[in-house]
Protein backbone atom coordinates (compact mmCIF):
# COMPACT_ATOMS: atom_id res chain seq x y z
CA UNK A 1 0.00 0.00 0.00
CA UNK A 2 1.58 3.14 -0.99
CA UNK A 3 1.42 6.38 1.17
CA UNK A 4 -0.72 9.78 0.04
CA UNK A 5 -0.08 12.78 1.05
CA UNK A 6 -2.22 15.77 0.06
CA UNK A 7 -0.56 18.66 1.88
CA UNK A 8 0.99 20.44 -0.84
CA UNK A 9 2.14 24.28 -0.54
CA UNK A 10 -0.44 25.46 -2.59
CA UNK A 11 -2.92 23.91 -0.23
CA UNK A 12 -0.81 25.51 2.69
CA UNK A 13 -1.12 28.71 1.07
CA UNK A 14 -4.74 28.64 0.60
CA UNK A 15 -5.43 27.13 4.22
CA UNK A 16 -3.33 30.92 5.13
CA UNK A 17 -5.11 32.88 3.88
CA UNK A 18 -8.41 31.64 4.84
CA UNK A 19 -10.18 34.14 7.47
CA UNK A 20 -13.46 34.05 8.45
CA UNK A 21 -15.32 36.56 10.91
CA UNK A 22 -16.17 34.60 13.88
CA UNK A 23 -15.00 31.38 15.40
CA UNK A 24 -16.19 29.18 12.61
CA UNK A 25 -13.68 27.69 11.23
CA UNK A 26 -14.04 23.97 12.24
CA UNK A 27 -10.40 22.15 12.41
CA UNK A 28 -10.33 18.17 12.53
CA UNK A 29 -7.40 15.89 12.45
CA UNK A 30 -8.21 11.70 12.41
CA UNK A 31 -5.58 9.13 13.87
CA UNK A 32 -5.21 6.41 10.85
CA UNK A 33 -2.46 4.50 12.36
CA UNK A 34 -2.93 1.15 11.29
CA UNK A 35 -1.61 -0.20 14.33
CA UNK A 36 -5.51 0.86 16.13
CA UNK A 37 -7.37 1.68 13.24
CA UNK A 38 -6.77 -0.08 10.57
CA UNK A 39 -10.66 -1.18 10.23
CA UNK A 40 -13.49 0.49 9.38
CA UNK A 41 -15.04 -0.09 13.08
CA UNK A 42 -12.11 1.15 14.82
CA UNK A 43 -12.69 4.31 12.43
CA UNK A 44 -16.14 4.76 12.65
CA UNK A 45 -15.37 4.69 16.43
CA UNK A 46 -12.73 7.76 16.55
CA UNK A 47 -14.76 9.65 14.37
CA UNK A 48 -17.76 9.33 16.75
CA UNK A 49 -15.70 10.31 19.61
CA UNK A 50 -13.97 13.61 17.76
CA UNK A 51 -17.45 14.63 16.60
CA UNK A 52 -18.82 14.16 20.06
CA UNK A 53 -16.01 16.08 21.58
CA UNK A 54 -16.75 19.05 19.59
CA UNK A 55 -20.33 19.24 19.41
CA UNK A 56 -20.21 19.09 23.53
CA UNK A 57 -17.48 22.02 22.90
CA UNK A 58 -20.65 24.01 20.45
CA UNK A 59 -23.15 23.29 22.94
CA UNK A 60 -21.07 24.32 26.06
CA UNK A 61 -19.62 27.43 25.05
CA UNK A 62 -21.47 31.29 25.12
CA UNK A 63 -21.72 31.44 21.24
CA UNK A 64 -23.90 34.05 19.16
CA UNK A 65 -26.85 31.75 17.70
CA UNK A 66 -25.78 32.17 14.31
CA UNK A 67 -22.76 31.32 15.11
CA UNK A 68 -24.02 27.88 16.97
CA UNK A 69 -25.81 26.76 13.82
CA UNK A 70 -22.93 27.75 11.46
CA UNK A 71 -20.78 25.45 13.90
CA UNK A 72 -23.72 22.76 13.82
CA UNK A 73 -23.81 22.81 10.19
CA UNK A 74 -20.48 22.33 10.17
CA UNK A 75 -20.34 18.92 12.11
CA UNK A 76 -23.26 17.62 10.06
CA UNK A 77 -20.94 18.05 7.22
CA UNK A 78 -18.18 16.55 8.85
CA UNK A 79 -20.10 13.48 9.63
CA UNK A 80 -21.03 13.60 5.98
CA UNK A 81 -17.56 13.54 5.07
CA UNK A 82 -15.45 11.20 7.37
CA UNK A 83 -18.50 8.62 8.20
CA UNK A 84 -20.67 8.26 5.12
CA UNK A 85 -18.08 7.23 3.68
CA UNK A 86 -14.19 6.09 3.56
CA UNK A 87 -12.94 6.51 -0.18
CA UNK A 88 -10.06 8.77 1.71
CA UNK A 89 -8.82 6.25 3.65
CA UNK A 90 -6.42 3.97 1.96
CA UNK A 91 -3.26 4.50 1.67
CA UNK A 92 -3.64 7.68 4.24
CA UNK A 93 -1.70 7.94 8.38
CA UNK A 94 -3.69 10.56 9.23
CA UNK A 95 -6.69 13.12 7.64
CA UNK A 96 -7.11 16.93 8.58
CA UNK A 97 -10.35 18.22 7.50
CA UNK A 98 -11.18 22.15 7.41
CA UNK A 99 -14.73 23.26 7.21
CA UNK A 100 -16.28 26.59 7.75
CA UNK A 101 -19.67 26.91 6.44
CA UNK A 102 -20.14 30.84 6.16
CA UNK A 103 -17.08 30.43 3.63
CA UNK A 104 -18.06 27.36 1.88
CA UNK A 105 -15.10 25.72 3.50
CA UNK A 106 -15.04 21.75 3.08
CA UNK A 107 -11.21 20.33 2.42
CA UNK A 108 -10.07 16.90 3.69
CA UNK A 109 -6.50 16.31 3.32
CA UNK A 110 -4.65 12.68 3.92
CA UNK A 111 -1.33 12.84 5.72
CA UNK A 112 1.24 10.57 5.16
CA UNK A 113 1.79 10.05 9.03
CA UNK A 114 -0.34 9.32 11.84
CA UNK A 115 -1.66 12.54 13.27
CA UNK A 116 -2.71 13.41 17.01
CA UNK A 117 -7.06 13.02 16.67
CA UNK A 118 -8.41 16.48 17.85
CA UNK A 119 -10.58 19.31 17.24
CA UNK A 120 -9.81 23.41 17.32
CA UNK A 121 -12.49 25.94 16.74
CA UNK A 122 -11.26 29.51 15.66
CA UNK A 123 -11.67 31.97 12.80
CA UNK A 124 -8.77 30.20 10.58
CA UNK A 125 -7.80 26.83 9.67
CA UNK A 126 -5.46 25.35 12.13
CA UNK A 127 -2.76 24.15 9.80
CA UNK A 128 0.34 24.41 12.45
CA UNK A 129 0.43 20.41 12.59
CA UNK A 130 0.84 20.24 8.38
CA UNK A 131 3.31 22.88 8.14
CA UNK A 132 6.01 21.03 10.01
CA UNK A 133 8.41 19.18 8.43
CA UNK A 134 9.47 15.55 9.20
CA UNK A 135 8.62 14.13 13.05
CA UNK A 136 6.64 16.87 14.66
CA UNK A 137 8.88 19.32 16.91
CA UNK A 138 8.75 18.57 20.45
CA UNK A 139 10.00 22.79 21.75
CA UNK A 140 7.58 25.20 21.14
CA UNK A 141 8.71 29.14 21.29
CA UNK A 142 6.62 32.13 22.04
CA UNK A 143 7.50 35.50 21.47
CA UNK A 144 4.55 37.87 22.76
CA UNK A 145 4.46 41.27 22.70
CA UNK A 146 0.91 43.26 23.35
CA UNK A 147 -0.09 43.02 19.76
CA UNK A 148 1.47 40.16 17.99
CA UNK A 149 2.95 36.84 18.66
CA UNK A 150 4.87 34.00 16.86
CA UNK A 151 4.92 30.66 17.95
CA UNK A 152 7.78 28.54 16.42
CA UNK A 153 8.55 24.58 16.53
CA UNK A 154 10.77 21.87 16.55
CA UNK A 155 14.23 20.67 18.15
CA UNK A 156 16.31 22.53 20.30
CA UNK A 157 18.56 22.86 17.26
CA UNK A 158 16.24 23.59 14.26
CA UNK A 159 13.13 25.90 15.12
CA UNK A 160 10.98 26.94 12.58
CA UNK A 161 7.81 29.18 12.76
CA UNK A 162 4.78 27.33 13.15
CA UNK A 163 1.81 30.38 12.98
CA UNK A 164 1.93 33.89 13.57
CA UNK A 165 -1.07 36.55 14.26
CA UNK A 166 -1.88 40.22 15.84
CA UNK A 167 -4.35 41.57 17.38
CA UNK A 168 -6.11 45.02 17.18
CA UNK A 169 -4.84 46.69 20.40
CA UNK A 170 -4.72 51.02 20.66
CA UNK A 171 -0.69 51.66 19.48
CA UNK A 172 -0.34 55.17 21.15
CA UNK A 173 -2.74 58.45 22.40
CA UNK A 174 -3.97 60.54 19.95
CA UNK A 175 -4.60 63.79 20.64
CA UNK A 176 -7.94 65.01 20.73
CA UNK A 177 -9.44 61.96 21.10
CA UNK A 178 -9.88 59.85 23.97
CA UNK A 179 -9.46 60.57 27.83
CA UNK A 180 -5.76 59.43 28.76
CA UNK A 181 -7.56 56.97 31.32
CA UNK A 182 -9.87 55.69 28.72
CA UNK A 183 -6.89 54.94 26.50
CA UNK A 184 -5.19 52.95 29.07
CA UNK A 185 -8.08 51.25 29.57
CA UNK A 186 -8.72 50.59 25.99
CA UNK A 187 -5.18 49.26 25.43
CA UNK A 188 -5.02 46.96 28.11
CA UNK A 189 -8.47 45.47 28.01
CA UNK A 190 -6.73 44.74 23.90
CA UNK A 191 -3.77 43.17 25.73
CA UNK A 192 -5.52 40.75 27.61
CA UNK A 193 -7.67 39.84 24.84
CA UNK A 194 -4.92 39.16 23.07
CA UNK A 195 -2.86 37.39 25.79
CA UNK A 196 -5.88 35.07 25.98
CA UNK A 197 -5.80 34.36 22.36
CA UNK A 198 -1.90 33.66 22.56
CA UNK A 199 -2.80 31.10 25.47
CA UNK A 200 -5.87 29.28 23.76
CA UNK A 201 -3.86 29.09 20.74
CA UNK A 202 -0.90 26.98 22.66
CA UNK A 203 -3.62 25.12 24.10
CA UNK A 204 -5.05 24.11 21.07
CA UNK A 205 -1.56 23.30 19.66
CA UNK A 206 -0.44 21.34 22.46
CA UNK A 207 -3.30 19.66 21.93
CA UNK A 208 -3.36 18.62 18.36
CA UNK A 209 -0.06 18.31 17.77
CA UNK A 210 1.74 17.95 21.19
CA UNK A 211 5.17 19.14 22.37
CA UNK A 212 7.09 18.79 25.44
CA UNK A 213 8.69 22.00 26.50
CA UNK A 214 7.50 25.76 26.17
CA UNK A 215 9.31 28.50 26.02
CA UNK A 216 8.09 32.40 26.30
CA UNK A 217 9.44 35.19 25.37
CA UNK A 218 7.64 38.23 26.38
CA UNK A 219 8.50 41.72 28.68
CA UNK A 220 8.56 41.58 32.02
CA UNK A 221 5.06 42.85 33.03
CA UNK A 222 3.11 40.59 30.29
CA UNK A 223 5.35 37.09 31.26
CA UNK A 224 2.61 36.94 34.91
CA UNK A 225 -0.23 37.68 32.78
CA UNK A 226 0.04 35.49 29.92
CA UNK A 227 1.04 32.66 32.71
CA UNK A 228 -2.17 33.44 34.27
CA UNK A 229 -4.29 32.34 31.35
CA UNK A 230 -2.10 29.60 30.17
CA UNK A 231 -4.33 26.04 30.66
CA UNK A 232 -2.83 23.77 33.50
CA UNK A 233 -1.53 21.21 30.33
CA UNK A 234 0.22 23.95 28.97
CA UNK A 235 1.65 25.68 32.33
CA UNK A 236 2.71 21.91 33.12
CA UNK A 237 5.08 22.32 30.00
CA UNK A 238 6.04 25.83 30.26
CA UNK A 239 10.02 26.50 31.19
CA UNK A 240 9.64 28.24 34.54
CA UNK A 241 12.26 31.38 33.59
CA UNK A 242 11.07 33.73 30.95
CA UNK A 243 13.47 34.04 28.12
CA UNK A 244 15.20 37.37 27.33
CA UNK A 245 14.91 38.43 23.63
CA UNK A 246 13.98 41.49 21.51
CA UNK A 247 10.74 40.12 20.49
CA UNK A 248 10.14 42.54 17.65
CA UNK A 249 13.09 42.36 16.35
CA UNK A 250 14.75 38.61 16.86
CA UNK A 251 15.12 36.50 13.86
CA UNK A 252 15.58 32.34 14.24
CA UNK A 253 19.00 32.10 14.94
CA UNK A 254 18.44 34.58 17.96
CA UNK A 255 15.85 32.48 19.33
CA UNK A 256 17.75 28.83 19.08
CA UNK A 257 20.74 30.68 20.96
CA UNK A 258 18.89 32.13 23.62
CA UNK A 259 16.92 28.42 24.17
CA UNK A 260 20.02 26.23 23.89
CA UNK A 261 20.91 26.79 27.70
CA UNK A 262 17.94 26.71 29.42
CA UNK A 263 16.56 23.47 27.00
CA UNK A 264 20.26 21.96 27.88
CA UNK A 265 19.75 22.30 31.56
CA UNK A 266 16.58 20.85 31.08
CA UNK A 267 17.30 17.72 28.96
CA UNK A 268 20.39 16.74 31.24
CA UNK A 269 17.27 16.59 33.77
CA UNK A 270 15.25 14.44 31.94
CA UNK A 271 17.83 12.43 30.77
CA UNK A 272 19.07 11.82 34.29
CA UNK A 273 15.54 11.09 35.46
CA UNK A 274 14.36 8.56 32.69
CA UNK A 275 17.49 6.38 33.02
CA UNK A 276 16.80 6.22 36.87
CA UNK A 277 13.20 5.32 35.97
CA UNK A 278 14.97 2.67 33.39
CA UNK A 279 17.21 1.19 35.61
CA UNK A 280 14.80 1.17 38.61
CA UNK A 281 12.33 -0.83 36.27
CA UNK A 282 15.05 -3.12 34.62
CA UNK A 283 15.84 -4.41 38.16
CA UNK A 284 12.66 -5.80 39.13
CA UNK A 285 11.87 -9.11 37.79
CA UNK A 286 8.66 -9.27 36.07
CA UNK A 287 8.05 -5.66 36.08
CA UNK A 288 7.22 -5.36 32.73
CA UNK A 289 7.45 -1.52 32.88
CA UNK A 290 11.29 -1.40 30.73
CA UNK A 291 12.28 -2.80 27.19
CA UNK A 292 15.94 -3.10 26.44
CA UNK A 293 17.52 -3.95 23.74
CA UNK A 294 16.59 -2.90 19.68
CA UNK A 295 14.32 -6.67 19.30
CA UNK A 296 12.33 -5.65 22.70
CA UNK A 297 11.71 -2.07 22.12
CA UNK A 298 10.24 -2.69 18.48
CA UNK A 299 7.77 -5.51 19.96
CA UNK A 300 7.12 -2.97 22.96
CA UNK A 301 6.19 0.18 20.09
CA UNK A 302 4.12 -2.04 17.53
CA UNK A 303 1.98 -3.30 21.38
CA UNK A 304 2.11 1.32 21.84
CA UNK A 305 3.35 0.78 25.36
CA UNK A 306 6.18 3.14 24.81
CA UNK A 307 6.34 6.06 26.90
CA UNK A 308 9.54 7.35 26.78
CA UNK A 309 12.36 6.18 23.61
CA UNK A 310 15.69 6.30 24.75
CA UNK A 311 18.30 6.17 22.36
CA UNK A 312 21.47 6.60 20.84
CA UNK A 313 21.16 8.72 18.06
CA UNK A 314 24.25 7.46 15.99
CA UNK A 315 22.89 4.00 16.27
CA UNK A 316 22.58 1.65 13.34
CA UNK A 317 21.49 -1.40 13.30
CA UNK A 318 19.13 -3.00 10.76
CA UNK A 319 15.45 -4.49 10.53
CA UNK A 320 12.81 -5.06 8.82
CA UNK A 321 9.40 -3.19 8.28
CA UNK A 322 5.75 -4.58 7.04
CA UNK A 323 5.18 -2.41 4.14
CA UNK A 324 1.21 -2.17 4.85
CA UNK A 325 0.59 -2.12 8.74
CA UNK A 326 4.30 -1.15 9.58
CA UNK A 327 5.12 -3.78 11.90
CA UNK A 328 8.44 -3.49 13.01
CA UNK A 329 10.96 -6.17 13.94
CA UNK A 330 14.45 -7.22 13.87
CA UNK A 331 14.09 -9.93 10.56
CA UNK A 332 11.45 -11.56 9.18
CA UNK A 333 10.51 -12.62 5.84
CA UNK A 334 6.90 -11.67 6.12
CA UNK A 335 4.78 -9.80 8.41
CA UNK A 336 3.61 -11.85 11.36
CA UNK A 337 0.34 -9.55 11.94
CA UNK A 338 -0.94 -9.57 8.28
CA UNK A 339 1.21 -11.90 6.30
CA UNK A 340 2.22 -9.17 4.02
CA UNK A 341 5.78 -8.52 2.52
CA UNK A 342 8.39 -6.70 4.64
CA UNK A 343 10.95 -3.91 3.52
CA UNK A 344 14.71 -4.67 4.90
CA UNK A 345 15.97 -1.48 6.55
CA UNK A 346 20.02 -0.64 7.36
CA UNK A 347 19.45 1.49 9.90
CA UNK A 348 15.68 0.79 11.93
CA UNK A 349 15.71 3.28 14.32
CA UNK A 350 13.90 6.18 11.83
CA UNK A 351 11.23 4.00 11.58
CA UNK A 352 11.51 3.69 15.19
CA UNK A 353 11.68 6.88 16.32
CA UNK A 354 8.12 7.61 13.79
CA UNK A 355 6.93 4.72 15.76
CA UNK A 356 7.34 6.46 18.71
CA UNK A 357 5.99 9.79 17.91
CA UNK A 358 2.42 8.19 16.23
CA UNK A 359 1.75 6.94 19.58
CA UNK A 360 3.14 10.20 21.32
CA UNK A 361 6.17 8.89 23.76
CA UNK A 362 8.71 10.85 25.05
CA UNK A 363 11.80 11.12 22.24
CA UNK A 364 14.94 11.19 24.87
CA UNK A 365 18.49 11.37 21.92
CA UNK A 366 21.03 10.81 24.13
CA UNK A 367 24.41 12.10 23.31
CA UNK A 368 27.37 10.70 25.22
CA UNK A 369 25.25 8.75 27.83
CA UNK A 370 27.72 5.70 28.10
CA UNK A 371 24.66 3.79 30.28
CA UNK A 372 23.35 2.91 27.36
CA UNK A 373 26.06 0.98 25.37
CA UNK A 374 25.76 -2.18 27.58
CA UNK A 375 21.73 -1.92 26.56
CA UNK A 376 22.45 -1.75 23.17
CA UNK A 377 21.90 1.53 22.20
CA UNK A 378 18.12 1.80 22.62
CA UNK A 379 15.88 1.46 25.58
CA UNK A 380 12.16 2.67 26.70
CA UNK A 381 9.61 2.80 29.68
CA UNK A 382 6.81 1.32 28.68
CA UNK A 383 3.13 2.99 29.81
CA UNK A 384 2.11 -1.22 30.90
Amino acid sequence: MSLVNDVTEEALRDLAQTTAEDDTVLSIYLDLDPAQFATAPARATEIDSLLDGAHREVEAGERPRGERQDLRRALERARELLAAHQSWAPGARGVALFICEPLGLSRLLRLPHPARAGWVIADVPFIAPLAESGPVGRVCVALVDERFARILRGSPEQLREAISFGDPVPGRHKQGGWSQARYQRSRYEGAEAHLRRVARVLGDLLRVSPFDRLLIACAGPLWPRLVAKLGADARAALHPDRLSLDVGDANIDDVERAVAEPLAGYQRQRADAALAELREHHGRDGDGRAAVGLEAVLRALVQRRVSALLYDPGLRAGGVVCASCRWLGTHADSCPLDGGGVERRESILGEAVQAAIGQSAELLPLRDRPELGPLGGIAATLRF
